[in-house]
């Protein structure tokens, strides 16, 4: 028993291809996910800076609408609305009390591909609250 050594080897051949192959889909995964994301996140800070204003409540559905076509325009390079489409993906809608505020609601569905056939898909389902003007 004493003159039994205990030495490691190391990593095997499959071990290594198991980590490979997993560090690859985490890798292209990654690679794939992070445009939608950054979609996502450059529409919410559009429609952060016109929901945030005092008045934001005031504004008409079309105002609201071109007001956020023209952030995207000088702040993103994405093109997925447009004047055309924009009434399809953003609406105001009303509060379910006398209460609530108005919503502006907007809602997409983003795909990229992951692999051949395989395709990621992002759902963009979100509500933002107006803000009433403060009378002074």
């Amino acid at each position: 028993m004493l003159n039994q050594r205990s030495s490691q080897q190391g990593i095997t051949f499959l071990g290594l291809m198991f980590v490979l192959g997993f560090i690859a889909i985490v890798v292209l995964f990654t690679v794939r996910a992070f445009p939608l994301y950054n979609e996502k996140l450059q529409i919410t800070a559009a429609m952060n800076s016109i929901v945030g204003k005092p008045d934001s409540a005031s504004l008409s559905v079309e105002e609201i609408r071109k007001s956020f076509l023209l952030n995207l325009q000088a702040t993103t390079n994405i093109n997925r609305f447009n004047n055309q489409n924009i009434k399809e993906h953003l609406e105001v809608v009303k509060g379910e009390t006398k209460s609530d505020p108005k919503q502006a609601h907007l809602y997409y569905e983003a795909t990229n591909i992951l692999f051949a056939d395989l395709q990621l898909l992002m759902v963009f389902d979100q509500f933002w609250p107006l803000k009433e003007g403060k009378s002074d």
